[in-house]
């Protein structure tokens, strides 16, 4: 195992001088850049150990390792490159989904997950075609299960950002200002896509009293509201309608409230649908999360003497805290209105494209052109759509959708 110290100080008792790394780096590139990239990918070195990032420029830039790069339309092709912007790549790549994953987040327990590269998802409801059958006699056929005419679409959304260190930087050793700009590119992302995903989840654009683009729901590749109090809104399956108004969160009562708004909810052959208690979720925003917790763990209904409540520690609908998601991000939207349902079921993320990064160094133009020693991209390609409209209900303290507040 190869360990650095002193002019690269990474921690260990034996190590190498600029000079050994560059005479280990010219003797055999590629298995040089092989063993260094294994000590990023095991976490054994990242870039904040870096101390004299001039030094290792100096005795890497010139050194060419073979690597494989992909050619749009054309499969991969060999190519030679600098072992310093390979190198440097490396560890940027690994601090950037350090400070990534480091970020707390609660969108992932709101969606399901799912890879498709097409531009447009199509994603069809399913219902069996004869669901009345009750008993399949001897050598009659079985009822196939099929799609309805309603089909809701999942669009896509690109974004990125990407990071620029230039030679001057490198020959400065601006360690401190290139590394906090590193984490702060993971970090950008993160929120980026927690913010998008809590939005769409809470339909903060299109259930607006002036609804508009970006829907969440999009039956047939039309945009529409997906909370709304209007019965048999916004279809037939929800015959008392998806909002539930003047239903701030209280005590349980409103619970109550809202868990009888979803049971009013039906499927495709107008039979109600039975969602597990297990997989109910309250989303609420920091401002109730207090209110939520006391009834979460308040044995008795305050104020009657003896009745157990149906939502605390011995009752039905207990809440544990895996049924209770909250975050202050929710609060940026709204901070009275919560959600109660599947949402795992209703709502999915797609990934068109998951997180991409892209290094580029001084074999490039920029180089040339304007001393750019190192560059880094990070980017990604999501949406989050609703692929129904029946288990998730929005309770609101009066009629007002969190956008309009």
């Amino acid at each position: 195992m190869i360990q650095f110290k002193s002019d690269i100080r990474i921690q260990g008792d034996a190590g190498l001088s600029l000079r050994d790394v560059r005479d280990l780096a010219k003797a055999d590139p590629a298995a040089f850049m092989m063993r260094i990239t294994k000590l990023v990918d095991d976490k054994k070195i990242n870039l904040s150990q870096f101390r004299d990032l001039r030094g290792l420029f100096t005795v890497l830039s010139d050194v060419k390792v073979p690597v494989q790069m992909d050619v749009m339309g054309m499969g991969q092709r060999s190519i030679m490159a600098s072992a310093f912007p390979i190198l440097t790549g490396n560890l940027v790549i690994a601090s950037i989904n350090e400070a990534y994953q480091k970020i707390p987040t609660i969108g992932q327990e709101l969606v399901t997950e799912i890879d498709d590269s097409n531009k447009v998802t199509t994603i069809a409801a399913l219902s069996s075609l004869n669901n009345n059958v009750e008993e399949v006699k001897e050598l009659e056929e079985y009822p196939e299960i099929g799609s309805t005419e309603e089909k809701i679409e999942i669009r896509h959304k690109k974004n990125g950002r990407r990071l620029t260190i230039s030679t001057e930087a490198i020959q400065e050793n601006r360690i401190p200002d290139i590394v906090s700009r590193v984490n702060a590119l993971g970090e950008f992302a993160s929120e980026l896509i927690e913010e998008q995903t809590l939005k769409r989840v809470t339909d903060y654009d299109g259930s607006a009293s002036s609804g508009a683009e970006p829907y969440v729901y999009r039956p047939n590749g039309t945009g529409a509201a997906l909370y709304s109090a209007t019965a048999n809104t916004p279809g037939t399956r929800a015959p008392s309608g998806t909002r539930v108004t003047s239903n701030a969160f209280v005590d349980e009562t409103d619970l109550e409230a809202a868990r009888v708004r979803l049971t009013t909810m039906k499927n495709n052959n107008g039979k109600r649908i039975y969602i597990p208690w297990s997989e109910v979720k309250l989303l609420v925003p920091d401002a109730i999360i207090g209110k939520v917790l006391k009834v979460a763990n308040s044995e008795y209904v305050p104020g009657i003497e003896n009745e157990v409540s149906n939502y605390g520690p011995k009752g039905r609908w207990r809440l544990s805290a895996g049924n209770i998601i909250s975050s202050c991000k929710v609060d940026d939207l709204s901070t009275s209105a919560w959600y109660m349902g599947a949402f795992q079921k209703q709502f999915v993320r797609k990934w068109k494209m998951r997180m991409e990064y892209v290094t580029l160094g001084t074999d490039t133009e920029s180089y040339l052109k304007r001393g750019v020693a190192f560059q880094a991209r990070i980017a990604w390609d999501v949406e989050i759509g609703a692929r129904d409209y029946v288990y998730v209900v929005q309770n609101l303290s009066a009629s007002t959708a969190p956008k309009d507040e």
